[in-house]
């Protein structure tokens, strides 16, 4: 029943009733006063006292109590309060219980005056057991839902069927339904940000500790790096010293153990480099420098005119140039390792067959460059993997090929770097093409 009802009610009061016209304007104030009070709170333990209080202080009753649905929709009792000593413990919360399970089941009040003579009651042992004479009993029904009932009771005789009162009690029960349903809405929603807020801290917590641990990590490996590399290139100094003082006086054995030393220094130079460079990107301390150049001229045939008198003879070396204009606007050196590292791997997994570097103008007039081999080729299952670092297709110490599982993942994050596109086709057995698009 809503608020704008009462004044309907007090209108429709006839001269049998026993409160007169005054006392109706009297207990409309008191109605507004209440709801007003209620209102002005959204913690619903707060909400729930107020409604409790008021109903008993509005029908003179001895005790109240508030009996809600839980979420699996079973009526449970949330308050119970007594005129002169306050809250009462769960553990002693006793009503007539008949009386509560028919209100919330058939959504209507029921008032009872003289219980103990009424003999309509006498199935209700609770009724008897309490000692009780007055019970006063509304649904809470908001939006068309119940959601529990309001329920006091006195073990004195209280005059109650007064249209006055039920009607107030109802127009109560009404606006506390209201009150009490948006204190639990709000409630929820309380709960719902902590949670949520709780989530967002660990999240970020779990973040930092993620970023610190790879900063970390990126950190000692470029430390390591460079404890490594500087010792390396002094071995590679000397050897290659002491290569020029023998020349002439070596044999086959000993020109094959220098250029395992060259090759296995070189090795590791790479590695080293590779490391480094993965380190400054993943610690943001790589120095981005864009500029104009030609990809073909500046990059392409420098890295060709290297690889071409290291290549295996069995393998077909190419490049060309189907480009009128493959200029491009990035960053040199980053540019250069990508191609240095995507040429490297075609002409290492290629053992025979033909590994090409072509540039070509795509119809949305970008620079793109394709490099083509027919070696192994990728598997399928790999194919997630491509750009993880660390990872290679084949694993442990039996591999057939060397590396590190950084060149590809340093190539993406280039690419990344440099607004490029990276793409990559490949057919296990059969060969690959990956192209990459300025």
């Amino acid at each position: 029943m809503e608020l704008r009802e009462i004044t309907k009610h007090v209108e429709m009061s006839n001269r049998d009733s026993l409160i007169s016209q005054d006392d109706s304007s009297n207990n409309l104030d008191i109605i507004l006063n209440i709801v007003n009070t209620i209102n002005k709170t959204l913690i619903i333990d707060d909400v729930l006292e107020l409604v409790l209080k008021n109903a008993i202080s509005l029908t003179g009753t001895e005790r109240g109590f508030i009996v809600l649905k839980n979420e699996e929709g079973i009526l449970e009792f949330t308050l119970g309060l007594s005129a002169t000593e306050g809250k009462i413990k769960k553990n002693e919360f006793s009503v007539s219980k008949s009386v509560v399970d028919d209100v919330f089941i058939t959504g209507e009040s029921k008032f009872i005056e003289s219980a103990q003579s009424d003999s309509k009651n006498r199935k209700s042992k609770s009724i008897f057991t309490l000692d009780l004479q007055t019970i006063l009993c509304s649904p809470l029904i908001t939006s068309g839902k119940k959601i529990g009932v309001i329920y006091v009771d006195s073990k004195h005789l209280h005059k109650i069927k007064i249209k006055e009162i039920t009607n107030m009690f109802e127009i109560l029960a009404g606006q506390a339904a209201t009150a009490i349903r948006n204190a639990q809405l709000y409630n929820t929603q309380i709960t719902t940000n902590k949670s949520l807020e709780e989530s967002n801290r660990l999240l970020l917590v779990a973040k930092e500790e993620a970023e610190k641990s790879d900063r970390l990590k990126s950190e000692f490996l470029a430390q390591i790096s460079h404890e490594i590399r500087t010792p390396i290139h002094i071995l590679m100094s000397y050897s290659s010293l002491i290569q020029e003082e023998i020349e002439g006086k070596m044999d086959n054995d000993m020109k094959s153990s220098f250029n395992a030393i060259e090759r296995a220094g070189k090795r590791i130079i790479r590695t080293t480099e590779l490391i480094l460079n993965m380190s400054e990107i993943q610690t943001g301390t790589y120095e981005y420098n864009e500029s104009e150049f030609d990809v073909y001229d500046s990059i392409l045939l420098i890295i060709f005119n290297e690889y071409a008198e290291k290549v295996n003879k069995s393998i077909n070396f190419s490049i060309k140039n189907n480009s009128d204009k493959s200029i491009v606007v990035a960053d040199k050196y980053s540019v250069h390792q990508i191609f240095t590292q995507i040429i490297d791997n075609a002409i290492n997994y290629t053992e025979k067959g033909e590994v090409s570097v072509s540039v070509s103008t795509t119809k949305e007039n970008k620079t793109q460059i394709l490099v083509a081999d027919t070696g192994i080729g990728i598997s399928d299952d790999y194919f997630p993997s491509l750009f993880v670092p660390f990872t290679q297709e084949e694993q442990g110490y039996t591999r057939k090929f060397d590396g590190n599982g950084l060149g590809l993942a340093l190539v993406k994050k280039y690419c990344e770097l440099n607004h490029a596109e990276i793409s990559v086709e490949s057919e296990k057995g059969k060969g690959t093409k990956v192209k990459v698009t300025f």
